[in-house]
């Protein structure tokens, strides 16, 4: 099933919200991490583009 374009935008949102309103001090840095790697999935999923730069970034920093 393929989500539109506003669904997914509102999943981040979403994502995003909920991050915030948890705050940092309530998160291990573990699921700190892995919460922002799944906003970051939902970003991509958005924008490919912008998947495929990260790519190029990620590569840089090692």
């Amino acid at each position: 099933m393929c989500s539109t374009q506003g669904e997914r935008l509102a999943r981040l949102t979403r994502a995003i919200d909920d991050l915030a309103a948890e705050g940092l001090g309530g998160l291990p840095p573990d699921a700190w991490a892995e919460r922002v790697a799944g906003i970051w999935a939902l970003v991509e999923g958005i924008d490919p583009e912008l998947a495929r730069r990260r790519a190029c970034y990620s590569t840089l920093e090692s």
